[in-house]
């Protein structure tokens, strides 16, 4: 068979090819590539062998090659999509647990309460340099003391911060 009557062959037979793929596979955009994909296999036989029913092997082709693309897409939803629900659950989240947010919340009344237990200008120097994001000169310049000093008041809290916190566990 030439190349063109295998053109022909296929061209006179590919509007009822596409209606036949799109019954098995239920998507006419899918029928089409496997119609596309049908050419290419009978292109490559006819011109290797003859082919005693043209159409025929035409039509097997398309079957053959539409069951297999519908039975890849299910294996492919079986395994991304039936299984995304169960690996999704098994994702750990990233929110902390309720006896993590109770045990937080209790270590930040300790601090608190630690923190009002501290001479007025430590805690203030503290609470600038933690809570308002004041560099260590802007801190010596609002409580009047040198940078260094603002520098041991931050550090000191924090270290009384830590003692308090070990002392609860």
């Amino acid at each position: 068979m030439s190349k063109m009557d295998t053109l022909q062959v296929f061209l006179a037979a590919q509007a009822d090819l596409v209606r036949y793929a799109t019954r098995i596979t239920g998507d006419p955009a899918e029928a089409e590539d496997v119609v596309q994909d049908a050419w290419l296999r009978f292109r490559a036989t006819a011109n290797a062998r003859t082919l005693e029913e043209p159409n025929g092997y035409l039509f097997r082709i398309v079957h053959n090659l539409a069951l297999d693309r519908q039975r890849r897409q299910g294996r492919e939803n079986r395994i991304f999509v039936g299984g995304a629900t169960v690996a999704t659950e098994l994702v750990s989240s990233d929110q902390p647990s309720q006896q993590a947010h109770i045990e937080a919340k209790d270590e930040l009344a300790i601090l608190h309460a630690a923190l009002e237990k501290l001479p007025v200008r430590t805690r203030r120097a503290f609470e600038m340099h933690r809570f308002e994001d004041m560099k260590l000169v802007e801190i010596a310049q609002a409580l009047g003391i040198s940078k260094s000093q603002a520098s041991e008041l931050v550090i000191e809290t924090v270290e009384y911060c830590k003692k308090v916190l070990r002392r609860r566990h």
